[in-house]
């Protein structure tokens, strides 16, 4: 009796890691290929939107092709079925590696100082998701950035103005609280933004949408484009403020590239009447890994660049502290080649569901193009 218990205990073991094993495997390989799918197609619905995810794809078929690899240790029912799963799985988390990295790396720049020591221009984006934007966290936070410019999505002006108004505040506190003087407001009220540059020009495109049936009087299908030219003293600076749909469903995801094919043709048009210094920031709604969002990038000529050299999660779901885990990259930003990528940051937890993006620049003379 004394000597079939420690062998059935060594069973249970071997079990135990085969299970594991074989639930590694088969996870790694699903993950992998929900991941991979975004580079295959990428103009499907489900597929363009594991690009949100290839992060946590990638944590996860790792932690899949380990947990393989214990069970190579122990003896299987189906000894070469399993290796070849193994393998398989080593080869889609590979494959899904490399292709992520490539993505990444691809239309981006790297952050380098200003050569002549001078200041950067700072521009901050942030969806405030309809905070207000007296709150005291925000205004701390702008006070101490002391942005150039501010860019904000999801801003509701109209319910703002009443804010204001009910607190007896002045609307809009430009020149005050960390807002820059000039403001200018999207004509939907969704965009806003708050310049220390005087603005010369300003334009906002409406991009109707497709109304799902049984949406709710708080979505509006329709979105704006804002663009606006800035004096910044030097070239002007051509700035687009983004936030298409989010494609939550497939409608969505098609009211999205609707928008962002109306985007190209106002870059194809800003590029041609001006020169150049074109800045395209905002909530994209998109991944960086996404096929149309490096579409963009490619047909208009901008570089990105990201905090770290890696994307980070910008739009969080639930809990600001879980924000690296459960959350996706979606406020990104796209610039012209005769603008330097200086630095780009994250700022903190604002109360929104967004963490606001810090991009500094420097306006180098436009070149040829």
């Amino acid at each position: 009796m004394q000597q079939q218990e420690p062998e059935t205990r060594r069973s249970l073991t071997r079990a135990a890691i085969s299970l594991i094993g074989w639930c590694g495997l088969l996870g790694a390989l699903t993950v992998c290929f929900m991941g991979l799918s975004t580079f295959v197609a990428p103009d499907f619905w489900f597929a363009d939107n594991m690009s949100f995810f290839l992060t946590q794809y990638l944590m996860a078929g790792l932690a899949g092709v380990i947990g393989g690899l214990l069970g190579l240790f122990v003896s299987h029912r189906f000894k070469l079925l399993y290796r070849f799963f193994w393998l398989l799985s080593l080869a889609a988390f590979a494959a899904l590696v490399a292709l992520t990295s490539s993505r990444t790396q691809a239309n981006t720049v790297s952050p380098t100082p200003l050569a002549d020591g001078r200041q950067p221009l700072k521009i901050i984006s942030i969806n405030i998701e309809h905070l207000f934007l007296g709150d005291e966290v925000l205004t701390s936070f702008l006070e101490r950035e002391k942005a150039d410019i501010v860019v904000m999505q999801e801003v509701l002006w109209w319910l703002q103005e009443r804010r204001w108004e009910r607190l007896g505040l002045p609307v809009g506190s430009t020149g005050q609280n960390g807002f820059p003087e000039h403001l200018q407001i999207g004509e939907l009220g969704g965009l806003a933004v708050y310049s220390r540059f005087p603005i010369l020009k300003a334009e906002t495109k409406v991009i109707q949408g497709k109304l799902p049936a049984g949406a709710n009087v708080y979505y509006d299908a329709d979105r704006e484009l804002l663009s606006l030219t800035l004096d910044t003293g030097d070239t002007p600076l051509q700035l687009v403020v983004i936030h298409p749909d989010s494609p939550r469903t497939e409608p969505r995801w098609q009211n999205k590239r609707d928008y962002l094919d109306e985007l190209d043709e106002v870059i194809e048009r800003l590029r041609n009447e001006n020169s150049g210094h074109i800045l395209a920031i905002g909530d994209w709604n998109s991944s960086p890994w996404s096929g149309r969002f490096q579409e963009t990038l490619i047909a208009n000529k901008l570089a990105t660049a990201y905090p770290g050299g890696w994307p980070r999660n910008t739009r969080f779901f639930f809990d600001y502290r879980l924000h690296k885990i459960l959350g996706a990259p979606v406020d990104q930003f796209g610039a012209s080649s005769d603008l330097q990528v200086v630095d780009v940051t994250l700022g903190p937890d604002i109360g929104s569901d967004h963490l606001p993006l810090i991009v500094e620049l420097g306006l180098v003379e436009p070149g040829p193009d």
